[in-house]
């Protein structure tokens, strides 16, 4: 099941000269339509329209994307994905905030994801730093180059994420997920003031341990007690939460235990959802 529309059209071309193809000008979402429910919509177009607002790119109404998302008549467990450009445009990096945006919605088949996920992944480290620019931390902008390149640094079937670090060497995020560590009863999480995607999950996350009185740490996490951590978890608008068992690197594995936090934790998460 894989069905695109463009403005609304079926089709899969877009224009050359489109700035997202250009210049990763735009902005993405991707969003589990699980249930015949969209899971998490509004907080997916907050941060859709918090990214339009911060890349001065005009936005698309909510209803318009509603609309999209019914023409593809989804009978099945899908994952939706929904980008905006800033559209067509002359040669060079200057835009007409007049130009018209390019709206993709496409629908792809739910992912075949291995059941032990669920107990626990193995992951790696990438070598490949995140870029920093605090004028783009936070938004899932289109320019994903660094994750391409860290996410092709392995090809072992077993490891399932890679964890990216800063030019510092603080861990700020998954190739294609937020960190959540534990450490005692506190829960941690990288900052992402400079560099990383703020996960709409993550938020999820972060909202319920609140309501559980659990204390949440919001910093600046090194490589070294990043691994030295009680337990760790990484979370996405697909896989909900992951529970990290071994992460392996060139010079050793580093094993970590279940833990009742975490359970707990993803017990209120699966309710939720």
């Amino acid at each position: 099941m894989n069905k695109i529309l463009i403005n609304g059209i079926e089709e899969t071309r877009i224009d050359v000269r489109d700035r997202g193809y250009q210049y990763g000008d735009g902005l993405f979402d991707t969003i589990a339509f699980k249930n015949s429910k969209l899971q998490l919509w509004n907080e997916h177009m907050q941060r859709l329209q918090a990214g339009c607002k911060r890349l001065s790119l005009n936005t698309v109404d909510e209803a318009v994307w509603l609309d999209d998302i019914k023409k593809l008549n989804l009978s099945a467990d899908a994952v939706i994905k929904i980008s905006i450009s800033r559209g067509i445009s002359a040669r060079g990096y200057a835009y007409n905030q007049r130009d018209a945006n390019t709206r993709v919605t496409a629908a792809y088949s739910w992912p075949d994801y291995p059941a032990d996920n669920q107990q626990g992944i193995i992951a790696t480290f990438c070598n490949t730093p995140i870029s920093i620019n605090p004028a783009l931390a936070g938004i899932k902008h289109i320019n994903r180059l660094d994750n391409v390149l860290a996410r092709n640094e392995w090809h072992d079937s077993e490891i399932v994420e890679g964890f990216m670090l800063d030019n510092k060497g603080h861990i700020i995020e998954g190739t294609m997920s937020n960190v959540f560590c534990i450490l005692g009863d506190e829960l941690y999480t990288p900052l992402l003031e400079q560099c990383g995607v703020a996960g709409v999950m993550r938020q999820q996350v972060i909202n319920l341990a609140n309501e559980l009185n659990i204390t949440v740490n919001i910093v600046d996490i090194s490589q070294q007690n990043f691994l030295q951590m009680d337990a760790l978890f990484i979370t996405n608008s697909l896989i909900g939460l992951w529970p990290v068992k071994t992460i392996v690197d060139e010079k050793k594995s580093v094993n970590f235990l279940q833990n009742n936090l975490l359970d707990e934790i993803n017990s209120k998460l699966e309710k939720k959802l």
